[in-house]
């Protein structure tokens, strides 16, 4: 019997404790959290160079301008004032074209050095006199016949305002 025991014994199911698991429980691996995006670099448009602008080009005269006394003597008129330009490098104004020979209010020398006529004083009568000072002018000869008296430079200023203007010829 006791040997029936055994077998019955044996070939039973043995009764299971439960066994601890041998390897440690993995915990759950972290999903990698997705890296932010890198910067992607964006193109600077290119700065303008500053380019040189080009040489400003000088205008061309709209007249001649005289370089003699041949191109302007004569008598001109300007409001109701008159001069008369001489071949000898005279010059006269006066207020009434009747006076200029005797009655001028202003007689000057002149002379051209390129195109500029450079005058002085030679006598006044009732204006200002302007004494040994120098004035540098331009005479302009203009397409309608008339000249335009430019002052460039006059360290006297009364002159300067008196002879600077538009003449017209007196015919």
């Amino acid at each position: 019997m006791t040997l029936v025991l055994l077998l019955l014994i044996g070939c039973g199911t043995p009764a299971t404790t439960p066994v601890p698991p041998t390897t440690t429980p993995v915990p759950p691996t972290a999903t990698p959290t997705p890296k932010p995006p890198t910067a992607t670099p964006i193109p600077v448009p290119p700065t303008a160079t500053p380019t040189q602008k080009p040489p400003t080009a000088t205008p061309t005269q709209a007249f001649p301008l005289a370089t003699s006394a041949e191109e302007i003597v004569g008598t001109w008129l300007v409001g109701r004032y008159y001069i008369r330009f001489d071949k000898d490098g005279t010059f006269r104004q006066a207020d009434a074209l009747d006076k200029l020979d005797s009655q001028s209010y202003a007689i000057s020398s002149y002379q051209f050095e390129g195109t500029k006529m450079v005058i002085t004083e030679v006598s006044v009568s009732g204006v200002p006199t302007c004494g040994k000072k120098i004035g540098i002018y331009e005479i302009q000869l203009l397409e309608s016949g008339n000249i335009r008296v430019v002052a460039i430079k006059d360290q006297c200023a009364p002159r300067a305002g008196d002879i600077a203007g538009e003449y017209k010829p007196v015919r």
